[in-house]
Protein backbone atom coordinates (compact mmCIF):
# COMPACT_ATOMS: atom_id res chain seq x y z
CA UNK A 1 0.00 0.00 0.00
CA UNK A 2 2.99 2.38 1.21
CA UNK A 3 4.61 1.59 -2.47
CA UNK A 4 1.77 2.36 -4.42
CA UNK A 5 0.68 5.71 -2.20
CA UNK A 6 4.47 6.46 -3.27
CA UNK A 7 3.80 5.63 -6.78
CA UNK A 8 1.00 8.04 -7.09
CA UNK A 9 2.53 10.52 -5.73
CA UNK A 10 5.28 10.94 -7.91
CA UNK A 11 3.05 10.92 -10.90
CA UNK A 12 1.16 13.45 -9.35
CA UNK A 13 3.99 15.74 -8.67
CA UNK A 14 5.33 14.84 -12.40
CA UNK A 15 1.86 15.69 -13.63
CA UNK A 16 2.18 19.08 -11.34
CA UNK A 17 5.86 20.20 -13.08
CA UNK A 18 3.66 18.89 -16.83
CA UNK A 19 0.92 21.64 -16.53
CA UNK A 20 3.54 24.61 -16.02
CA UNK A 21 5.63 23.57 -19.61
CA UNK A 22 4.60 24.29 -22.92
CA UNK A 23 3.88 21.24 -24.70
CA UNK A 24 3.94 23.32 -28.11
CA UNK A 25 7.19 24.72 -27.15
CA UNK A 26 10.57 24.02 -29.13
CA UNK A 27 13.31 25.22 -26.87
CA UNK A 28 16.60 25.62 -29.13
CA UNK A 29 19.21 22.52 -27.93
CA UNK A 30 22.54 23.93 -28.80
CA UNK A 31 24.29 20.09 -29.08
CA UNK A 32 22.86 20.17 -32.05
CA UNK A 33 24.44 21.79 -34.96
CA UNK A 34 21.56 23.00 -37.22
CA UNK A 35 20.59 25.07 -33.75
CA UNK A 36 24.29 26.69 -33.55
CA UNK A 37 23.94 26.99 -37.16
CA UNK A 38 20.92 29.09 -37.01
CA UNK A 39 21.70 30.89 -34.21
CA UNK A 40 24.93 31.94 -36.26
CA UNK A 41 22.54 32.69 -39.36
CA UNK A 42 20.67 34.63 -37.79
CA UNK A 43 23.09 36.62 -35.74
CA UNK A 44 24.57 37.84 -38.99
CA UNK A 45 21.48 38.46 -40.83
CA UNK A 46 20.82 40.60 -37.02
CA UNK A 47 24.17 42.40 -37.97
CA UNK A 48 23.39 42.81 -41.81
CA UNK A 49 20.08 44.80 -41.02
CA UNK A 50 21.52 46.45 -38.32
CA UNK A 51 24.38 48.38 -40.66
CA UNK A 52 21.78 48.16 -43.78
CA UNK A 53 18.91 50.25 -41.69
CA UNK A 54 21.37 52.84 -40.68
CA UNK A 55 22.68 53.63 -43.96
CA UNK A 56 19.51 52.84 -45.59
CA UNK A 57 17.15 54.61 -43.28
CA UNK A 58 14.30 51.55 -43.70
CA UNK A 59 13.99 49.78 -40.46
CA UNK A 60 12.00 47.23 -42.62
CA UNK A 61 15.63 45.33 -42.91
CA UNK A 62 15.43 44.48 -39.10
CA UNK A 63 12.86 42.16 -39.87
CA UNK A 64 16.09 39.61 -41.33
CA UNK A 65 16.86 37.79 -38.48
CA UNK A 66 13.28 37.03 -37.80
CA UNK A 67 12.35 35.41 -40.99
CA UNK A 68 15.66 33.43 -40.61
CA UNK A 69 14.31 32.10 -37.51
CA UNK A 70 10.89 31.65 -38.48
CA UNK A 71 11.37 30.39 -42.35
CA UNK A 72 13.81 27.53 -40.65
CA UNK A 73 11.41 26.68 -37.84
CA UNK A 74 8.50 26.06 -40.35
CA UNK A 75 11.10 24.23 -42.54
CA UNK A 76 12.13 21.72 -39.81
CA UNK A 77 8.06 21.40 -39.09
CA UNK A 78 7.13 20.41 -42.56
CA UNK A 79 9.85 18.41 -43.38
CA UNK A 80 11.63 17.18 -40.27
CA UNK A 81 14.00 14.19 -41.68
CA UNK A 82 16.24 17.04 -43.49
CA UNK A 83 17.78 19.75 -41.52
CA UNK A 84 19.89 21.33 -44.37
CA UNK A 85 16.31 22.18 -46.17
CA UNK A 86 15.01 24.28 -43.14
CA UNK A 87 18.33 26.01 -43.10
CA UNK A 88 18.16 27.20 -46.61
CA UNK A 89 14.92 28.62 -46.12
CA UNK A 90 16.25 30.56 -43.29
CA UNK A 91 18.96 31.92 -45.77
CA UNK A 92 16.83 32.51 -48.54
CA UNK A 93 14.16 34.37 -46.11
CA UNK A 94 16.52 36.39 -44.43
CA UNK A 95 18.41 37.35 -48.02
CA UNK A 96 15.03 38.30 -49.39
CA UNK A 97 13.89 41.00 -45.96
CA UNK A 98 18.08 42.28 -46.51
CA UNK A 99 17.31 42.37 -50.67
CA UNK A 100 14.54 45.19 -49.74
CA UNK A 101 11.64 43.27 -50.60
CA UNK A 102 8.18 43.32 -48.43
CA UNK A 103 8.45 41.60 -44.72
CA UNK A 104 4.65 41.65 -44.20
CA UNK A 105 4.18 38.00 -44.34
CA UNK A 106 5.97 37.89 -41.14
CA UNK A 107 2.82 37.20 -38.97
CA UNK A 108 1.98 34.50 -41.37
CA UNK A 109 5.50 32.97 -41.25
CA UNK A 110 5.15 32.19 -37.43
CA UNK A 111 1.40 31.45 -37.64
CA UNK A 112 1.81 28.81 -40.42
CA UNK A 113 4.55 27.21 -38.01
CA UNK A 114 2.27 27.10 -35.36
CA UNK A 115 -0.31 25.55 -37.28
CA UNK A 116 2.20 23.00 -38.63
CA UNK A 117 3.41 22.08 -35.27
CA UNK A 118 0.26 21.15 -33.89
CA UNK A 119 -0.98 19.19 -36.25
CA UNK A 120 2.62 17.21 -37.44
CA UNK A 121 2.84 16.99 -33.87
CA UNK A 122 6.95 16.84 -33.74
CA UNK A 123 6.33 18.11 -30.16
CA UNK A 124 4.95 14.51 -29.54
CA UNK A 125 3.33 15.63 -26.54
CA UNK A 126 -1.09 17.41 -26.69
CA UNK A 127 -1.57 20.86 -25.93
CA UNK A 128 -2.11 22.24 -22.25
CA UNK A 129 -4.56 24.95 -22.10
CA UNK A 130 -1.77 27.35 -21.75
CA UNK A 131 -0.96 26.53 -25.35
CA UNK A 132 -4.34 26.70 -26.90
CA UNK A 133 -4.14 30.33 -25.28
CA UNK A 134 -0.83 31.77 -26.25
CA UNK A 135 -1.77 30.17 -30.23
CA UNK A 136 -5.01 31.60 -29.86
CA UNK A 137 -3.29 34.72 -28.85
CA UNK A 138 -1.13 34.75 -31.87
CA UNK A 139 -3.54 34.03 -34.64
CA UNK A 140 -5.30 37.01 -32.70
CA UNK A 141 -2.24 39.38 -33.08
CA UNK A 142 -1.49 38.35 -36.42
CA UNK A 143 -4.71 38.88 -38.07
CA UNK A 144 -4.54 42.27 -38.51
CA UNK A 145 -2.93 41.71 -42.40
CA UNK A 146 -4.95 39.64 -44.95
CA UNK A 147 -2.10 36.92 -45.41
CA UNK A 148 -2.11 36.91 -41.24
CA UNK A 149 -5.53 36.15 -41.00
CA UNK A 150 -5.19 33.00 -43.38
CA UNK A 151 -2.43 32.40 -40.96
CA UNK A 152 -4.18 32.87 -37.82
CA UNK A 153 -7.39 31.13 -39.14
CA UNK A 154 -5.49 28.05 -39.98
CA UNK A 155 -4.16 27.95 -36.40
CA UNK A 156 -7.78 27.39 -35.75
CA UNK A 157 -8.19 24.60 -38.13
CA UNK A 158 -4.73 22.85 -36.59
CA UNK A 159 -5.95 22.65 -33.18
CA UNK A 160 -9.11 21.18 -34.51
CA UNK A 161 -7.66 18.66 -36.46
CA UNK A 162 -4.96 18.18 -33.84
CA UNK A 163 -7.94 16.43 -31.69
CA UNK A 164 -9.20 15.01 -34.44
CA UNK A 165 -6.10 12.90 -34.81
CA UNK A 166 -5.40 12.24 -31.73
CA UNK A 167 -6.49 9.07 -29.90
CA UNK A 168 -8.95 10.68 -27.35
CA UNK A 169 -10.89 13.57 -28.29
CA UNK A 170 -11.21 16.65 -26.05
CA UNK A 171 -13.70 19.41 -25.75
CA UNK A 172 -11.34 22.24 -24.58
CA UNK A 173 -9.53 22.05 -28.06
CA UNK A 174 -13.02 22.90 -30.11
CA UNK A 175 -13.68 25.04 -28.04
CA UNK A 176 -10.38 26.83 -28.16
CA UNK A 177 -10.68 26.67 -31.92
CA UNK A 178 -13.64 27.91 -32.51
CA UNK A 179 -12.87 30.99 -30.33
CA UNK A 180 -9.71 31.74 -31.86
CA UNK A 181 -11.61 31.77 -35.16
CA UNK A 182 -14.17 33.83 -34.22
CA UNK A 183 -12.26 36.31 -32.65
CA UNK A 184 -8.82 36.38 -35.43
CA UNK A 185 -11.81 37.19 -38.30
CA UNK A 186 -13.50 39.55 -35.83
CA UNK A 187 -9.90 41.26 -35.85
CA UNK A 188 -9.41 41.34 -39.29
CA UNK A 189 -12.85 42.43 -40.19
CA UNK A 190 -12.30 45.49 -37.81
CA UNK A 191 -8.63 45.69 -39.28
CA UNK A 192 -10.27 46.09 -43.00
CA UNK A 193 -7.78 43.04 -44.15
CA UNK A 194 -10.66 41.23 -46.68
CA UNK A 195 -10.54 42.51 -50.31
CA UNK A 196 -13.89 44.69 -50.92
CA UNK A 197 -13.55 43.07 -54.49
CA UNK A 198 -11.92 40.35 -56.40
CA UNK A 199 -7.99 40.81 -55.64
CA UNK A 200 -6.01 41.66 -58.32
CA UNK A 201 -4.04 38.44 -58.05
CA UNK A 202 -0.63 38.89 -59.62
CA UNK A 203 -0.87 35.68 -62.21
CA UNK A 204 2.73 33.91 -62.03
CA UNK A 205 2.58 33.78 -58.29
CA UNK A 206 -0.73 32.72 -58.00
CA UNK A 207 -0.26 29.53 -60.31
CA UNK A 208 3.18 29.07 -58.95
CA UNK A 209 2.05 28.87 -55.10
CA UNK A 210 -1.00 26.97 -56.29
CA UNK A 211 1.03 24.44 -58.19
CA UNK A 212 2.93 23.98 -55.13
CA UNK A 213 -0.41 23.10 -52.85
CA UNK A 214 -1.60 20.71 -55.25
CA UNK A 215 2.27 18.78 -55.23
CA UNK A 216 1.76 19.05 -51.26
CA UNK A 217 -1.61 17.57 -51.72
CA UNK A 218 -1.21 14.57 -53.66
CA UNK A 219 2.02 13.47 -53.09
CA UNK A 220 2.16 11.83 -49.81
CA UNK A 221 5.41 12.07 -47.62
CA UNK A 222 8.08 9.56 -46.91
CA UNK A 223 7.81 7.40 -44.12
CA UNK A 224 9.77 9.89 -41.31
CA UNK A 225 12.70 8.75 -39.38
CA UNK A 226 12.90 11.30 -37.34
CA UNK A 227 11.18 11.37 -33.75
CA UNK A 228 9.13 13.69 -31.48
CA UNK A 229 10.75 15.51 -28.93
CA UNK A 230 9.03 13.88 -26.19
CA UNK A 231 10.32 11.16 -23.99
CA UNK A 232 8.54 8.48 -26.13
CA UNK A 233 10.87 9.25 -29.29
CA UNK A 234 7.91 8.18 -31.41
CA UNK A 235 8.54 8.52 -34.97
CA UNK A 236 6.57 11.42 -36.96
CA UNK A 237 3.28 10.13 -38.07
CA UNK A 238 3.33 9.85 -41.67
CA UNK A 239 -0.23 10.60 -41.87
CA UNK A 240 0.11 13.97 -39.69
CA UNK A 241 3.14 14.89 -41.74
CA UNK A 242 0.96 14.84 -44.80
CA UNK A 243 -2.26 16.68 -43.33
CA UNK A 244 0.25 19.63 -41.62
CA UNK A 245 2.32 20.10 -44.91
CA UNK A 246 -1.03 20.08 -46.96
CA UNK A 247 -2.41 22.58 -44.89
CA UNK A 248 0.51 24.73 -44.57
CA UNK A 249 -0.07 25.04 -48.66
CA UNK A 250 -3.53 25.28 -48.88
CA UNK A 251 -3.38 28.42 -46.16
CA UNK A 252 -0.93 29.62 -48.29
CA UNK A 253 -2.24 29.85 -51.54
CA UNK A 254 -5.10 31.38 -49.48
CA UNK A 255 -2.89 33.82 -47.83
CA UNK A 256 -1.13 34.71 -52.06
CA UNK A 257 -5.07 34.83 -53.49
CA UNK A 258 -6.45 37.26 -50.78
CA UNK A 259 -3.27 39.64 -50.65
CA UNK A 260 -3.87 40.29 -54.33
CA UNK A 261 -0.82 42.87 -55.33
CA UNK A 262 1.12 42.32 -52.02
CA UNK A 263 1.00 38.43 -52.95
CA UNK A 264 4.91 38.17 -53.37
CA UNK A 265 5.17 39.21 -49.57
CA UNK A 266 4.49 35.54 -49.53
CA UNK A 267 7.46 33.73 -51.33
CA UNK A 268 9.73 33.13 -48.18
CA UNK A 269 6.57 31.01 -47.17
CA UNK A 270 6.33 29.16 -50.64
CA UNK A 271 10.53 28.53 -51.27
CA UNK A 272 10.59 26.74 -47.85
CA UNK A 273 7.09 24.22 -49.09
CA UNK A 274 9.49 23.84 -52.22
CA UNK A 275 12.54 22.91 -50.27
CA UNK A 276 10.07 20.36 -48.37
CA UNK A 277 8.56 18.95 -51.25
CA UNK A 278 12.06 18.68 -53.78
CA UNK A 279 13.81 16.96 -50.40
CA UNK A 280 10.77 14.65 -50.04
CA UNK A 281 11.05 13.67 -53.64
CA UNK A 282 14.48 13.50 -53.64
CA UNK A 283 14.17 11.22 -50.70
CA UNK A 284 11.86 9.37 -53.08
CA UNK A 285 14.12 8.34 -55.51
CA UNK A 286 17.00 7.33 -53.28
CA UNK A 287 14.78 4.82 -51.17
CA UNK A 288 13.45 3.14 -54.40
CA UNK A 289 17.22 2.78 -55.87
CA UNK A 290 18.06 0.20 -52.77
Amino acid sequence: MGDDSHVATRKRSESDRMRFRLHLGRPLDFTYWSNRAIALIALIALLAAGVLAFTEETPSFLWAPAYVFGAWALGREVNPDHEWTALVAGIGAGAWVLAGQSPDAIGALFGLMVAARLVVNTTGRRPLVVDYMWAGALAIVISRTTAGWAAGFGIAIAMYIDDRMADEQRPMAVYAAALTALIATAVATASNVFPQAVPDVQSAVIIAVGAIALIAVSREPEVPVSVVDSRLKNLVAPTRLHVGRSLVAVLTFLATFLSGPGSTAVIPIAGTLVLALAANEAERIRRRAR
